[in-house]
């Protein structure tokens, strides 16, 4: 039987999934989330807290020749409250996100150009977890980030409105 878990911090470890009509579900594909949580006031029922998630996300091009491979990177820092009943936990946060996408160009033979695109916005994130044993919990996440757009991306809704899923597994201690 699971027992109530009061740990003030949290850490979890993600599988990332790119979702809805955006630039970065088109190319991307997410390899990880890594997270923080800390819970600065926390009662019976309702916990604050601040957390933060970096991501980390690949486009892997298998033609070179046309665009070499990018890495992308988000940070999402935000405050959060929490609701929790039993085993079953529900978050609601919003905070500022930064995205920072890498890669490196061809300009010449044994010559690369180091090219790093970094943008910022809101985001609006919601969770559910279940506890599971002592400590161990399974999460499910949504995050909903609205960038500014940056490089040579055009200023469509296309190029700022970013989804993604989390599926993954944390500890409270």
């Amino acid at each position: 039987m699971a027992t109530a878990q009061k740990g003030k911090f949290s850490g979890v470890l993600s599988y990332p999934i790119l979702i809805g009509d955006n630039f970065v579900n088109t190319n991307y594909k997410g390899n990880i989330d890594l997270g923080a949580q800390y819970r600065f006031v926390t009662s019976e029922f309702l916990n604050l807290g601040i957390s933060v998630n970096v991501g980390f996300y690949a486009f892997e091009n298998e033609n070179f020749t046309v665009q070499p491979d990018i890495n992308g990177r988000f940070v999402h820092p935000r405050l959060f409250g929490e609701l929790h009943v039993g085993r079953l936990r529900v978050q609601l946060g919003g905070g500022y996100g930064f995205t920072s996408f890498r890669t490196e160009n061809a300009i010449g033979p044994g010559e690369v150009e180091k090219v790093r695109d970094n943008s910022d916005g809101v985001n609006i994130n919601g969770a559910i977890s279940v506890d599971i044993v002592q400590g161990l919990f399974a999460m499910a996440q949504y995050d909903y980030i609205k960038i500014k757009t940056f490089g040579s991306l055009a200023d469509t809704d296309f190029n700022r409105n970013i989804g993604l899923v989390k599926l993954g597994f944390g500890y409270r201690f």
